[in-house]
């Protein structure tokens, strides 16, 4: 067909048939017209016939010629509404620009990306291109110029304002459909697409990586960003660690609910304290960092944060009185990277926290590090002992008052440490319950006594109570009572030979557990007794709440007996106490034969103290009490 449709064939048949028609008919005419006026009419017949033909020809081919034309047309149209369903599914907004003329059409998406109306705008590309953010203008001039040089589609981002004066992000796409014969572009054409979400989107994941979502401070990472940027600029800045002090009791108490509201009202507090340059970032659940340019005024801004506090925080019908401790480093004296900077004011803090005068702020100095670093081999030290068995256990004996009969021996515990010889328990076991290592050291201490206290029984040598302290931190376990029910079983001894000494504070803590966890420690026959009784809360109420069967005076009220009136009182007070709540009393820190004789006069049922032994090793006690 399209063969048959090419005009020089249709012409070259069309000059062939009339040629061989005017040839053929004149030879026929004058065949059979033998006179001229016969001759005429058949010539004119023939005349109309060949008109007849022709005109059928040309009516079969023009016809043919049509169908053709609107066969095309169809699948033209087929194709350009499957285009706009594409285009309209996939929501592109399409833009046909006449590149010679300025003249641009769009579609009716491409109009609905920024609330427009065909009415709103014409058909110069001007009132495209001034639509363009003023930022992103240069963007899309490059990009339709590299296309029109390079012949290459482009695909962009920039923003477009919208008929409310708001800005919608367009990923637009275009390249050049048609050119003259020298390769000069004519016409372009592409889409847009709305882009706006996915960028509110991505700007919101940024700000989630960069900032805390509970205050919208900055983060961790958006300070470090921001420490590096002003390290460039200026080098005397300041750099502020910020801890709420014991703030995990307010989300213990009431809740991290109102914890959290707690903390959204800190960082106001803190923001409206500061200047315009210095720059707040939270980096923990109750910390937080400032930056601030220059050392001078670093002081004085600590004590307006300070102050920032001083009106206590409602929140909820509650009102929460709060305190921050603080650790200033400075750049460069105190170091010159985020790292160094944040460990070193993180350590300040932390010498903050230990100051008992109202100065909540300390400056960093390198003997704090040096601290650290002991402290730091104090715990691998620690940890190492306790697998490598480096502790050893002495006894200190209790003694009858009245009888002078030896009733009981107090365990204590001494580390000897391969490189600083023998240590006391003052130097690592307030460590050891930071760390809670005091945990497996507690477990040790109980075995190691326990299978002493076996031997002795076997020999017959000692067969009374002995006394093993207890941490608060130990009592705190949920499977502490199972862990030493196994060891006492384990190893053969009875509880009924084995007394826990613990301290008031333990109760404070969590009086409900302690409580509970010492009823059935003296229903499997432990005897319980306070051990420093008068230098913690000294409250009546846990006295009747507890199983206690011995209140131990502390070795300070017993120091400077019996002259000093004030200990005289408070001995005499305790002893009254125990005996009216049945409780034996045995007095620590015994030196003296005046302060033996102050106790039995006042009714002091036992003691121990250097007047009689110092703790001694297991075989020291036994060659002590052989001898004597």
């Amino acid at each position: 067909m399209r063969a048959s449709m090419n005009p020089l064939r249709i012409v070259l048949i069309y000059a062939i048939f009339a040629a061989l028609w005017i040839y053929f008919s004149d030879r026929a005419v004058g065949y059979f017209a033998d006179n001229i006026p016969l001759f005429t009419t058949l010539s004119t017949y023939k005349g109309f016939f060949f008109i007849l033909i022709t005109s059928l020809l040309l009516f079969g081919l023009i016809k043919a010629k049509i169908l053709q034309i609107e066969a095309m047309q169809k699948k033209i149209t087929e194709h350009k509404q499957r285009l706009e369903h594409v285009i309209q599914g996939a929501n592109l907004g399409y833009w046909d620009w006449d590149y010679v003329h300025h003249t641009h059409i769009v579609n009716d998406t491409w109009l609905s990306f920024l609330g427009l109306k065909r009415s709103d705008i014409d058909e110069k590309d001007t009132d495209w291109s001034e639509r363009i953010h003023p930022d992103d203008q240069l963007i899309a001039k490059k990009a339709i110029e590299n296309t029109i040089s390079n012949n290459k589609p482009y695909v962009i981002e920039f923003r477009m304002r919208h008929r409310d004066g708001h800005w919608v992000w367009i990923e637009g796409s275009g390249a050049v459909v048609e050119r003259d014969d020298m390769g000069a572009a004519l016409r372009l054409a592409g889409t847009h697409r709305d882009i706006s979400d996915r960028k509110n989107s991505q700007k919101e994941m940024l700000f989630l990586a960069l900032n805390d979502p509970l205050t919208k401070l900055p983060n961790r990472a958006y300070l470090k960003q921001e420490l590096e940027k002003r390290l460039l600029e200026e080098q005397a800045l300041a750099f502020i660690f910020l801890d709420l002090d014991r703030f995990k009791t307010i989300n213990d108490m009431y809740g991290h609910t109102l914890g959290d509201k707690v903390i959204q009202a800190v960082a106001e507090r803190f923001k409206s304290r500061l200047r315009e340059t210095d720059f707040l970032a939270r980096v923990g659940g109750d910390e937080f960092v400032i930056l601030t340019n220059g050392h001078l005024h670093v002081e004085a801004l600590c004590e307006k944060l300070v102050e920032s506090l001083d009106i206590p925080i409602a929140v909820a019908k509650e009102h929460f009185k709060l305190s921050v401790s603080m650790g200033v480093a400075c750049c460069p004296q105190d170091g010159k990277s985020f790292e160094s900077l944040f460990k070193n004011a993180d350590t300040a803090m932390y010498e903050a926290k230990k100051i008992s005068s109202k100065k909540c702020y300390a400056f960093y100095t390198f003997s704090m590090t040096e601290r650290l670093l002991n402290i730091s081999k104090l715990d691998n030290d620690l940890k190492d002992a306790i697998e490598n068995d480096e502790f050893v256990i002495h006894f200190q004996p209790q003694i009858n008052l009245q009888t002078s009969k030896l009733i009981g021996l107090e365990a204590l515990v001494r580390w000897q440490h391969p490189t600083n010889g023998f240590m006391m328990p003052n130097n690592f076991i307030a460590r050891a319950e930071e760390t809670r290592l005091i945990i497996p050291l507690g477990l040790l201490i109980f075995r190691k006594a326990l299978e002493q206290i076996k031997v002795w029984h076997k020999q017959n040598f000692f067969e009374g109570i002995v006394a093993i302290n207890i941490s608060s931190i130990q009592i705190e376990e949920e499977d502490f009572v199972e862990k030493i029910e196994a060891i006492r079983e384990n190893i053969g001894v009875s509880a009924l030979t084995i007394e826990f000494e613990v301290t008031e504070s333990c109760f404070m803590n969590n009086p409900d557990q302690f409580a509970k966890t010492l009823k059935k420690l003296k229903n499997l026959g432990y005897k319980i007794s306070i051990d420093d009784f008068g230098t913690g809360y000294s409250s009546l109420s846990y006295l009747k709440q507890l199983p206690l069967h011995k209140l131990k005076i502390d070795r300070s009220f017993i120091k400077d007996l019996p002259y000093d009136k004030d200990d005289q009182a408070i001995s005499k007070a305790i002893i009254a106490l125990g005996k009216t709540l049945e409780l034996e009393v045995l007095a620590e820190g015994v030196e003296t034969e005046e302060q033996k004789a102050f106790l039995i006069e006042n009714g002091c049922d036992s003691m121990q103290g250097y007047l009689f032994a110092k703790p001694m090793s297991a075989e020291a006690l036994e060659v002590t009490f052989r001898q004597n």
